[in-house]
């Protein structure tokens, strides 16, 4: 089986022993760090479709000609 991610899920986060274990040591509840995970991700922008789109955002920033240095 391929892994297509590297991040834990909001659910998986939850779930994780090793998370859960620096919970209690820092005195956080399970429940405000689901919220925190929660709306930490509704505010996040969504990625770039592409690195090519990408490429072209940051020259467009810069007054650059949007030319990718790679094959």
């Amino acid at each position: 089986m391929t892994k297509t991610r590297d991040d834990l899920t909001i659910s998986e986060a939850l779930r994780d022993p090793l998370i859960a274990m620096v919970l209690r040591a820092d005195g956080v509840k399970l429940e405000d760090f689901k919220q925190l995970l929660e709306t930490a991700a509704r505010k996040r922008e969504p990625r770039s479709k592409s690195v090519g789109n990408m490429i072209g955002a940051l020259a467009s920033r810069a007054n650059l000609p949007a030319v990718p240095c790679f094959g």
